[in-house]
């Protein structure tokens, strides 16, 4: 079983996290740090400072392949090219800054034909397909960072996300009883969107554009 998230986030302030500033930086390195051990810079002790009779520093945090580490951290804030193996922690790490910094979420588990089910069903109550779920995906996020197996990520803009929860919002009544369920919990999350707009011209940020990310 996969999953697919949806963030409120303007595009922008995702392609800024791989061209942060000293600021947003440091910012960024305090969420790594709460939500992935190893990603803070060890700190020597007196062990740490006998140099070279250890093959391995003994506070330096053991690395796992599957959850990003400081290097990870780095690389992506400096925008450099991020190798095949360390994809997936490092889509990990990106995901969990994007929700730090987006006005919300959304999402659920959910299979590739399921979501092929649900578009469908949108089609045969009338919403054009570009309102559909791959809508979200047609368009790639612009980032220094490759998908990795099983991953897909897009964006479409505010005005897209209104025009389809209007079209969705229409033909609710028309779905599958289940499809319905799904449409209108996505509907009521699509209904934050005016109150993130407000709320980002108040704290002087761009209005938030919709970001997905589905893992198969």
């Amino acid at each position: 079983m996969g999953s697919v998230r949806l963030y409120a986030i303007a595009i922008d302030e995702v392609r800024d996290i791989f061209r942060a500033n000293a600021e947003a930086s440091a910012r960024l390195r305090e969420v790594a740090a709460e939500r992935f051990d190893g990603t803070a810079p060890a700190m020597p002790g007196l062990l740490g400072k006998l140099g070279p009779v250890f093959r391995r520093a003994p506070d330096a945090p053991v690395v796992r392949p599957d959850v990003p580490n400081g290097s990870d951290v780095d690389t992506l804030l400096a925008g450099r090219y991020v190798a095949p193996h360390r994809l997936a922690p490092c889509w990990m790490l990106l995901e969990a800054w994007i929700e730090s910094l987006a006005w919300g979420n959304a999402g659920r588990e959910v299979t590739e034909a399921q979501i092929d089910e649900f578009d469908f069903d949108l089609v045969r109550a009338g919403v054009p397909t570009r309102y559909g779920l791959r809508s979200l995906l047609r368009t790639g996020l612009g980032i220094a960072l490759m998908p990795s197996p099983g991953l897909a990520a897009g964006w479409v803009s505010l005005d897209h996300v209104q025009a389809m929860a209007a079209a969705w919002r229409q033909a609710v009544p028309s779905l599958e009883e289940a499809h319905q369920d799904a449409a209108s919990r996505l509907l009521a999350w699509f209904d934050n969107f005016p109150g993130w707009v407000s709320a980002a011209g108040q704290q002087q940020r761009q209005p938030p554009d919709l970001v997905a990310i589905l893992r198969a």
